[in-house]
């Protein structure tokens, strides 16, 4: 390639030297001169090169149906026929050289771009391309990498990257500038007159019966403290008065006939507290739903002779019923 290349150069018709697309050529014999920055043919005379400050270019406002691209060139010693035509949207753009940037606005949404070395003379706009998604308003930077076989590679940078790069740089005018930008102005459309639909708040269930459930809390000898054992069963509890939120709950204590009445009802009582402070503290229940009664030993469901039924006596049930409505 690099001999195609140096070769290509010796025997470059003028319009491609010049405007890096075969397709610009210019007709007649005229005279060239590359002097500097300058660039001349015939009458034709532009500044391949100019100092800028890239600040400027990157403070300037940016049309709202606009996106702004930068292209970077990195600084190398490769033949001038590795020079990176640039194209947009498959149409042309400039011939970037090493060590130079440019800039060019385009349309928001989908672009297609390209970076191809003009020494191919193939004028193939869609070589390599990418397409990148780009939003309005927004910069964006792209950094140009041409070897000397004429393999390029062209990858966006952030703009924490971008800026150390501009500031070796110099900006490359257009030689032939056809990326016109003729974007779509945005379309105002009204928003739809939404009707909002009509609010219908759910009966709540209602219980038609008195529901009783039975805890199976057991407790330690002469304790009234819950263990965390029988949470999951408390919830059972808690759900259902979720289920049924117009419902009251009576949590109902009962012991065995050991020990004394007064002494059998104060620990029934205790008992039941603590049972409907859990109801309270771990599952969210309001203490308005609740009530608690101990009732000691004065309603058996066993006899108290037998260990068995001693045991069917120490108990504490839940009682689920309707609540009156006003």
């Amino acid at each position: 390639m690099r001999k195609i290349l140096r070769t290509t150069i010796a025997t470059l018709v003028l319009p491609t030297m010049f405007f890096g697309v075969s397709g610009c050529s210019m007709t007649g014999s005229g005279s060239i001169d590359n002097e500097g920055d300058s660039r001349r043919v015939s009458n034709v005379v532009w500044n391949n090169q100019v100092d800028t400050d890239f600040r400027d270019l990157l403070s300037s406002e940016i049309s709202s149906d606009e996106t702004r691209l930068v292209f970077i060139r990195k600084n190398d010693d490769d033949l001038e026929q590795t020079s990176a035509n640039i194209s947009v949207n498959n149409r042309y753009q400039v011939s970037l050289h090493p060590g130079n940037y440019t800039a060019v606005n385009s349309c928001v949404g989908n672009n297609r771009l390209s970076a191809h070395a003009t020494g191919f003379k193939d004028n193939d706009l869609l070589a390599d391309k990418k397409d990148y998604q780009l939003d309005k308003g927004q910069t964006y930077f792209f950094y140009i990498d041409m070897d000397n076989t004429g393999k390029s590679t062209l990858e966006q940078i952030t703009v924490a990257s971008a800026l150390p790069l501009l500031e070796t740089k110099r900006y490359q005018s257009h030689q032939v500038s056809r990326v016109v930008p003729n974007c779509l102005a945005p379309i105002m459309t009204s928003p739809p007159v939404i009707t909002p639909l009509p609010v219908i708040t759910p009966q709540a269930p209602v219980l038609a019966e008195k529901v009783t459930i039975d805890l199976e809390v057991l407790f330690e000898t002469d304790m009234a403290i819950v263990r965390p054992d029988y949470y999951s069963k408390i919830s059972e509890v808690a759900d259902f008065m979720t289920q049924y939120p117009n419902t009251m709950v009576t949590i109902e204590g009962h012991t065995d006939s050991r020990a004394s009445d007064r002494y059998n009802q104060a620990l029934s009582q205790r008992r039941v507290d603590a049972v409907k402070e859990v109801l309270i503290t771990q599952f969210g229940v309001v203490s308005e739903r609740l009530s608690a009664i101990g009732y000691g030993e004065s309603q058996p469901r066993a006899s108290n002779d037998t260990a068995a039924g001693r045991q069917l006596n120490r108990r504490v049930v839940a009682v689920v019923e309707e609540r009156a409505r006003n």
